[in-house]
């Protein structure tokens, strides 16, 4: 494991490289610094709006930040940042869930069990898991069940970060589950 060590006076202090770095996205009008937890699965995100005229390096400062998200505990990963639209996934294995923010509203938009999904053209399209799989509503239960896995249904859906609304496309599958 690479460390850091930081001097405090006389005092040394080791510190896990992972737990300083910060990975930095921007979009028009937001930039988001994310700092990973360390030896905790997940990041947290400092949110800070650009102002047009100011420039500014992008770094992870709690303090200076318009607002953060994440705290240890919940395992947050950033997806996708476009326009004012937060996307994050949260997981600690294969199952795991989808979280949008609208940073203009401070408010979450979306926050959905679904481990498929993706940003495109303005919106985020997710496969949402929505009820346990049976023989009759699942065409390879017996081949999911034989290796060892569970089964859901999952339902295509549209978030539209425009206007906020949620569609479903009228497609679903079943989908092996851990």
């Amino acid at each position: 494991m690479k460390l850091a060590i930081l001097s405090l006076g006389l005092c040394l202090l080791a510190l896990p490289a992972a737990a300083q770095e910060v990975e930095c996205h921007s979009s028009d009008s937001y930039r988001v610094a994310v700092k990973a937890y360390g030896e905790e699965p997940g990041a947290q995100i400092a949110v800070k709006a650009i102002e047009p005229s100011a420039s500014s390096a992008c770094r992870f400062d709690p303090d200076e930040a318009d607002d953060v998200i994440g705290k240890p505990g919940d395992p947050l990963w950033f997806y996708a940042l476009d326009g004012n639209i937060l996307v994050l996934s949260r997981s600690t294995g294969p199952q795991g869930d989808v979280v949008v923010h609208d940073l203009d509203r401070g408010t979450v938009l979306l926050d959905v069990p679904s481990d498929a999904f993706e940003v495109r053209n303005g919106k985020l399209v997710f496969w949402e898991r929505t009820v346990e799989g049976t023989p009759d509503t699942c065409p390879g239960f017996a081949e999911f069940q034989a290796n060892g896995f569970g089964t859901v249904i999952t339902v295509e859906k549209t978030l539209d970060f425009a206007d906020g609304g949620i569609t479903a496309t009228g497609a679903s599958r079943c989908d092996g589950t851990q």
